[in-house]
């Protein structure tokens, strides 16, 4: 039997010592017994992703690898990666909003790319056809960013499965530069709004000031989230869950709202949870603001003027992104949400009034 070193090109011998080519991510590890002898088990794929095949030459060999090899031949396409993929714990275990955004982009990704084999996809030819893919939604900037990056994890995916040999995504940078770390809304916005927003708007607007969460998390957030003085939810986005104080504003306000039939803290002018998209909440807002002639500020820089807030109020980093529910591994991220310059002028006035400058 031909020993296997390599990933691809090599062969084993089958019971008729036929020639057999093993699949790409196909690897072997040595084992020595007691007895002196040097047997090899095989592994298909990398990292905790990889698959055993049992030990080299065992019928559980053969018929492990030949389960592989129709697998391969059946997945040879970037479609039928995208059906393994959404068929997968990867893709089922993330949030529902996750999958539903994804599944918009892999749609995209099957429009472009689906006919060609993970051959062709591993080719170091086919950077330049993904870059001239990406240019081509140049006039949605984070649009084309989110196209590459599940573009990254869908190739990443095929990879770990042993079905490709590069994920030739990887390295392409993002479009979109904007930088919102200073678009919070100032007080004089804020007080415009409220004293000028129907009072379903301007509770919302009060709602997310006080607890940074995102516009999808707030308009499903039920009464039953409340739990004395903290509000308790578990985030669409990376199913996080979050703990928020509940400040003396936030509970004046929920105090003054008609709790009606309404499983939803948030409601229309009707009493009804908001949809979020078409008609609902997003279109009132955006109307509103557009009326009272308030201009690039959306919904989501409540949550940077939440982080903005607190830190000038004196939370630390952690505090913040306990209630934000950013990781903790990459706080960093906060000062794409943190107005600097609002900041490093209340620290400076804190200095001088309490005689430590």
């Amino acid at each position: 039997m031909t020993r296997h070193s390599g990933k691809s090109s090599s062969t084993l011998r089958g019971p008729r010592h036929q020639p057999v080519s093993l699949p790409k991510g196909v690897w072997f590890q040595r084992k020595v017994l007691s007895s002196g002898e040097v047997i090899r088990y095989g592994y298909l794929g990398r990292g905790l992703g990889s698959e055993s095949l049992g030990r080299e030459g065992s019928a559980e060999f053969h018929r492990r690898l030949a389960e592989v090899m129709t697998r391969e031949s059946t997945a040879s396409t970037v479609s039928t990666l995208i059906q393994r993929y959404k068929a997968s714990p990867e893709f089922a275990n993330r949030a529902y909003n996750t999958r539903r955004d994804y599944t918009r982009q892999l749609e995209k990704i099957r429009a472009e790319f689906g006919p060609l084999t993970l051959n062709a996809m591993s080719s170091r030819y086919i950077s330049d056809h993904i870059y001239r893919w990406r240019d081509g939604m140049s006039a949605s900037p984070r649009q084309a960013d989110y196209g590459i990056q599940v573009l990254k994890l869908l190739l990443a995916f095929g990879c770990k499965r042993g079905l490709m040999d590069q994920n030739r995504a990887l390295g392409i940078g993002k479009t979109y530069t904007g930088d919102r770390s200073e678009k919070v809304w100032s007080d004089d916005q804020m007080s415009l709004f409220l004293t000028g927003a129907p009072e379903p708007l301007a509770r919302a607007m009060i709602v997310a000031l006080e607890t940074g969460q995102r516009q999808e998390d707030l308009l499903r957030l039920t009464w039953n989230a409340i739990d004395g003085d903290v509000i308790n939810l578990r985030q669409l986005k990376g199913g996080r869950r979050v703990t928020v104080p509940v400040s003396d504003r936030l509970r004046a306000c929920l105090d003054s709202m008609p709790r009606q039939d309404s499983l939803t803290i948030l409601t229309s002018q009707r009493g009804l949870p908001w949809e979020e998209k078409g008609n609902g909440f997003r279109s009132a807002w955006q109307d509103r603001t557009k009326a009272m002639a308030i201009e690039d500020r959306t919904f989501h820089d409540l949550r940077g003027t939440f982080v903005t807030n607190r830190f000038r109020q004196g939370w630390n980093v952690q505090q913040i992104a306990l209630c934000t529910g950013h990781s903790l591994r990459d706080l960093a991220v906060l000062e794409r949400y943190a107005a600097r310059s609002i900041i490093s002028d209340a620290s400076a006035r804190d200095l001088i009034a309490t005689g430590r400058q």
